[in-house]
């Protein structure tokens, strides 16, 4: 039973630290772990026990969710052959597994295909400091433990919020990256300077990165960024890769609701659009947000408030059916009078009045 278990803990060590797996003792060759510089490169070594017999050597990359990729090892072969992936010009997904393997082709005509490893492409530029919990890790490098053990909790309370929202928690753990600015997530993302968004989740591959100054504020904005960016996660894990098919206003909606700390700008917003009559249309906001920073934060505020209403009005029960819905495949308009057995405009109205 011990033997058992330190075998998981390993296994759960790896998966919150950045790991790295790779093959050894191949009858044709050893694959080093790559050494990784983020945003720039990536060097992998092959080791070959016999190159005068190999024609040509290949390094196969799949990065999840993305084309695979496949480098040819200069000729002639060496005892020790290196290659560089370029990601400047091919981006991996921040923070997503990726599986490797070589393949060579031998004189007399055989092929030997190494055994398949996997890396995990984090950013490595900074000395993260590392929490785990409950299928919760976190990682920092701005800060000190306190603020780890705060940002951890902090997730704990989150994903109690989200079960009573949903009657759903986590399936498969989650990773929390956070940086002490918006600048330093955005430049992970590769959006522009401009850019004003400070949070961000990945549902496929269980990544949230937040942007949170250590200070005064950092409860506040942990308990907003935080549940927020992990109801997205927990509703991917509820349907799958059919959360695509969600509106966007109940995705973010869902999300502002679970914040422990909600956004006190929202109440101003709407106020302020109330007056001058300029609320947006709900349906307008099934596919998309406006891109220009005012246009989005009404459009948070209104989802926020309207996603309330109907759990308020409807309950948590028609809430799951209307996810489940779009689960099916069901249209914006469509979900909604499934489950609530009228349109979206006539739904609009009775919130507007309330």
């Amino acid at each position: 039973m011990v033997k058992k278990t330190l075998i998981w803990y390993v296994i759960f060590s790896l998966f919150t630290a950045g790991w790295t797996f790779w093959p050894q003792n191949s009858s044709g060759g050893n694959l080093l772990p790559p050494q990784i510089e983020f945003g720039k490169s990536i060097q992998f070594t092959l080791q070959l026990n016999s190159p005068e017999n190999i024609n040509a050597a290949y390094l196969f990359l799949q990065p999840n969710g993305q084309e695979t990729q496949i480098l040819a090892f200069d000729s002639p072969l060496k005892d020790v052959n290196q290659i560089a992936f370029d990601l400047t010009n091919f981006r991996l997904r921040p923070f997503s597994p990726v599986e490797y393997w070589y393949r060579l082709e031998m004189s007399n005509g055989e092929i030997i295909t190494g055994e398949k490893a996997f890396f995990t492409y984090e950013d490595n530029r900074f000395p993260w400091q590392r929490l785990s919990a409950s299928q919760i890790n976190v990682a920092w490098y701005s800060g000190d433990l306190i603020f780890g053990q705060q940002a951890l909790d902090t997730a704990l309370a989150g994903i109690q919020k989200i079960h009573t929202i949903l009657d759903y928690s986590l399936a498969t753990p989650v990773s929390i990256y956070i940086y002490p600015s918006a600048s330093d997530l955005q430049s992970v993302l590769n959006l522009t300077p401009t850019s004003w968004v400070a949070g961000h989740a990945s549902p496929d591959l269980g990544v949230v990165l937040v942007s949170i100054l250590p200070g005064p504020d950092q409860r506040a904005e942990m308990e907003r960024q935080i549940p927020h960016e992990l109801m997205h996660i927990v509703q991917y894990q509820l349907i799958g890769d059919t959360y695509i098919n969600l509106p966007v206003w109940l995705t973010e909606g869902l999300a502002s609701m679970a914040e422990l700390y909600p956004n006190p700008d929202y109440q101003s917003v709407l106020k302020k659009a109330v007056e001058n009559d300029t609320l947006l249309p709900m349906v307008n906001l099934c596919s998309a947000f406006p891109a220009e920073l005012s246009g989005a934060i009404l459009s948070y505020a209104q989802s926020d408030s309207f996603v309330r209403f109907l759990y308020q009005n409807y309950g948590a029960t028609a809430m799951r059916e209307l996810i489940i819905a779009y689960k099916d495949g069901l249209g914006c308009e469509e979900g909604v009078r499934k489950v609530y057995g009228t349109s979206i405009a006539q739904l609009e109205t009775r919130w507007r009045q309330e």
